[in-house]
């Protein structure tokens, strides 16, 4: 583990947060306050913090194909919603079908999600995705 890692799993520990907001880092305090020798190290770090942040961060996705277009190829189950309306027994469904489609629906409702976060197609991390209703917003990704 190098020092960035050791840092960031000390800030999990006591509840605090971290996240780059250009070139500085923005700490949260957890249930407790984050120690000055912690601060101190982190002032230290920063450009590896920043670069692994970074790193660590997800590309946004983008719409690859609006649900319109999408439900020409593929066509919602029997007795589900059309692929854009919220479906309860889609919520959360990732999946990667024999023929190449990709599918991915809302965690939160069910419907189409054309963002994903945490997805790594070559690391085979399918992530979660959400449409544009529920996507989160001000978090890191």
């Amino acid at each position: 583990m190098n020092g960035a890692d050791e840092l960031l799993g000390r800030l999990t520990e006591i509840g605090a947060t971290i996240r780059p907001a250009g070139d500085r880092l923005i700490l949260r305090a957890g249930p407790t306050a984050i120690p000055a020798s912690l601060v101190g190290r982190i002032r230290q770090a920063r450009a590896e913090l920043l670069s692994m942040l970074e790193e660590r961060a997800a590309p946004e996705a983008n719409v690859v194909a609006p649900a319109d277009r999408f439900e020409r190829t593929v066509s919602p189950a029997e007795g589900e919603a059309g692929l854009e309306k919220p479906c309860a027994a889609r919520r959360g469904k990732v999946e990667e079908r024999e023929d190449g489609v990709f599918l991915h629906f809302c965690t939160d409702c069910g419907a189409w999600g054309a963002h994903g976060y945490g997805v790594n197609l070559r690391a085979g991390r399918l992530g979660r995705w959400y449409c544009a209703a529920h996507r989160p917003q001000g978090t890191s990704r």
